[in-house]
């Protein structure tokens, strides 16, 4: 974790800690009244939201990276398919080599690399194969095309709360239950793009990480998800599901980790979550190396790790399924058999019923349609 990292996620940063964070409060005053002020442009209409011609479901955050918002993205897709809709997911793509609007994944089989669309559409796409997936700046384009084109008939907008250019049909905001707001404060001082007063625009409340908080935290979460939006939050756990090997072939059972001395590898925004799952694996944790959020793996990185791997007697290099998608193919292909990708999903604990009502409603609602295309010049 980053020294800035350390500041953000600490609850009780210490005397040091609010020390070094001191300077950042200039800045989060401005970047609180910028937000404000843009979402009283949205509230009031001043600022338009485009509609999409299909119901949109929009998964999002307040604070950034880590919250478990891939896992509630891929079982909502999931059981939106499951239904029988035509499914298409709408995302950013942050950390690809490409800004303009492109298709990752048709639904039909066709997929770009990760370099091209992004570690988390890359990861959505070969999960959900029947499922289209687009990535661009300009989501309400990408939503076009995957209605006029595509014949999407259901879209999830990924990393969307903020995104407030498109109208959605139901807004789930998902938050880490072992540490929902950090320090509390704004970017950059702390990691929260808005206040927790924010929820009041959300149709659902979804708590990750449940099995790791606390009673007395979760009680109050329940509470501060059912003052906000009505509903009772919708609570999971990641659970792993699957070994792969570094080319993402299964690889056997979880079980092969009890006992097993590994390496972890990651380039996660929060990383810690993911030595506990090795850990409640079975998984001797030897060394651990984490890399910034999205990192892309060079094959010199890559390298490195292995030779630390197998110096300190580890059977495996240990990643998780995210990572492994930023792997050039060769590469992971190249190391295949000392990589081992661990697979996780949302398992949910509770509010099942409460998600499938919320989605029920979102699918039932009327969709204005949407405003003809500009001419082009």
């Amino acid at each position: 974790m980053s020294g800035l990292e350390a500041i953000w996620w600490r609850e009780r940063p210490g005397a040091l800690g609010a020390l070094a964070g001191a300077p950042l409060l200039l800045a989060e005053a401005p970047f609180r009244a910028a937000a404000a002020l843009r979402g009283a442009l949205y509230d009031r209409g001043v600022l338009p939201a485009a509609r999409a011609g299909a119901p949109v479901v929009s998964i999002g955050n307040l604070a950034v990276g880590g919250a478990g918002k891939t896992p509630a993205a891929l079982a909502v897709a999931a059981r939106l398919a499951a239904r029988g809709r035509r499914v298409a997911i709408l995302s950013r793509g942050y950390g690809a080599a490409r800004a303009d609007a492109r298709v990752a994944s048709d639904g039909a089989g066709a997929l770009l690399p990760a370099a091209e669309a992004g570690d988390e559409p890359a990861l959505l796409a070969r999960r959900l194969p029947g499922v289209a997936v687009l990535c661009g700046p300009r989501r309400a384009e990408l939503a076009r095309t995957a209605v006029e084109s595509l014949g999407a008939d259901a879209l999830v907008l990924d990393d969307g709360f903020q995104h407030r250019a498109l109208a959605r049909d139901l807004d789930v905001v998902v938050l880490d239950a072992s540490n929902p707001f950090g320090n509390g404060h704004l970017l950059p001082r702390g990691p929260n793009r808005e206040p927790p007063s924010a929820l009041r625009r959300a149709g659902l409340v979804w708590l990750s990480h449940a099995d790791r908080a606390a009673p007395e935290r979760l009680e109050a979460l329940r509470a501060l998800a059912r003052d906000a939006t009505g509903r009772a939050p919708v609570e999971s756990r990641h659970a792993p599901t699957a070994l792969l090997d570094g080319a993402l072939r299964e690889a056997g059972a979880l079980e092969a980790l009890r006992g097993r001395r590994v390496a972890a590898l990651s380039g996660l925004a929060r990383p810690a979550g993911f030595l506990r799952t090795l850990e409640a694996l079975g998984a001797e944790v030897a060394l651990a190396r984490a890399f910034p959020d999205h990192h892309r793996f060079t094959e010199g990185e890559l390298e490195a790790v292995l030779r630390e791997a197998a110096a300190a007697g580890c059977a495996w290099v240990v990643t998780t399924e995210k990572d492994a998608v930023r792997l050039e193919p060769a590469l992971a292909a190249a190391a295949a058999d000392r990589l081992r990708v661990v697979r996780v999903d949302a398992e949910l604990l509770r509010g099942a019923d409460v998600l499938e009502a919320a989605l029920d409603a979102a699918l039932a609602a009327p969709q204005p349609r949407p405003a003809p295309r500009a001419p082009v010049a």
